[in-house]
């Protein structure tokens, strides 16, 4: 079992969330293509929509578990940014909603180096996680939860 970061607007993930999917764009298709069934996935919302660069949340908002194959779809669920749309999708089951505040988190990843440029890794999500990066999501999440 793998853990993997992904990247999403509010406004996607509730639409993931609710049809029980996690859309990609065609970039991510080989990621999406060696995420495995069993795999979690923390979805870290960056901002409020997907079209618009404000409202900025930076947010981990849930935990989901990937429960089968890739596929593309004929009809997107999903709000689409500029000429980029998300056809490609990995069927998930919601573990659990969370709101934890993601900027500390994410400076301190193994992707993030010690570079002001922190969240350049981030456009090439989903990224597959460290043992090291999951346990401090782990805490994050009991943290959360006490």
């Amino acid at each position: 079992m793998a853990d993997w970061l992904t990247v999403l607007s509010e406004d996607n993930w509730q639409i993931c969330a609710a049809k029980g999917l996690l859309g990609f764009g065609q970039r991510a298709e080989r990621k999406l293509a060696i995420m495995s069934e069993g795999d979690r996935v923390w979805i870290y919302v960056n901002k409020k929509y997907v079209d618009h660069q404000v409202p900025r949340l930076r947010r981990i908002r849930g935990l989901a578990r990937i429960t089968g194959a890739s596929r593309s779809l004929d009809r997107v669920p999903w709000r689409t940014r500029g000429d980029q749309s998300f056809g490609f999708a990995k069927p998930i089951t919601v573990e659990c909603h969370l709101d934890i505040e993601a900027t500390p988190l994410l400076k301190a990843m193994s992707f993030a180096g010690k570079s002001s440029l922190w969240g350049a890794p981030l456009q090439n999500a989903p990224l597959k996680l460290t043992p090291r990066d999951v346990s401090k999501l782990e805490r994050a999440l009991g943290a959360s939860r006490a």
